[in-house]
């Protein structure tokens, strides 16, 4: 569905991303894993369009994706969900759930897709009128997660959905990803700090270094393997 070949990804003249190949089946879940600033957030960037590569490209079921404008990739149906959540403080809930549908083919339908956003984050409907900036961590999380969802996307790709939540936040959104994958059929691209959390819902993984994949398994078996366990799982 998805086929990343061989990026190279610079900030200026730093390369952040070596030579970076993979793959993503419809219908999966996988987890990028790495510690700080080994690319994973500037991966999502690049498949979203908001980077572009100086060698190697991407495809989305054949189509080439690297050389065409971040809201084009969108209505391709690539949504992402970027670190920090990036809101506009200033508007309710609802406007920034409302912009997340700003294609003619989304727009035409935009209350009943908000509708089904609503289902997905009761706590959302409760707050709609709400300036964006005046939530907890939590329900801006929802919110941001909710104006991805608005387009309708085949794959979503969350940077870091749990960073700096309370436990019974992440405990929920987390259900969700999952729901949303198993139940609903999404592709799901997702970087995550917790590693532990992220293993234990993915179907494949790639862990990251300095922008190369240094190991890739099914998430089940990188759970057991030693290095793993002794990088990023703290075992």
């Amino acid at each position: 569905m998805l086929e990343i070949r061989g990026i190279d990804v610079y900030y200026g003249e730093v390369q952040v991303i070596h030579d970076l190949s993979f793959t993503v089946k419809e219908g999966e879940m996988i987890a990028l894993l790495g510690s700080n600033g080994a690319g994973k957030s500037t991966t999502l960037k690049t498949i979203s369009g908001l980077l572009r590569p100086k060698k190697g490209e991407i495809y989305l079921d054949g189509q080439r994706l690297d050389q065409i404008s971040p809201s084009s990739i969108i209505s391709h149906g690539i949504a992402h969900v970027p670190e920090g959540r990036r809101l506009f403080p200033q508007m309710t809930v609802e406007e920034n759930l409302m912009l997340g549908a700003f294609e003619k083919k989304i727009w035409n339908g935009r209350k009943k897709r908000v509708e089904h956003i609503y289902e997905l984050f009761p706590r959302l409907l409760e707050r709609k009128g709400q300036l964006a900036g005046t939530l907890s961590g939590g329900e801006q999380q929802m919110v941001a997660i909710g104006r991805a969802l608005m387009s309708k996307p085949r794959i979503l790709m969350l940077d870091e959905p749990s960073l700096g939540l309370a436990p019974n936040i992440v405990e929920f959104i987390f259900g969700l990803i999952q729901k949303l994958n198993k139940e609903e059929g999404m592709t799901i691209l997702l970087v995550e700090q917790n590693a532990n959390a992220a293993l234990e819902i993915s179907d494949y993984s790639y862990v990251l270094e300095t922008g190369k994949i240094v190991l890739d398994g099914k998430a089940k078996e990188l759970k057991d393997n030693v290095y793993v366990k002794q990088a990023y799982l703290g075992i």
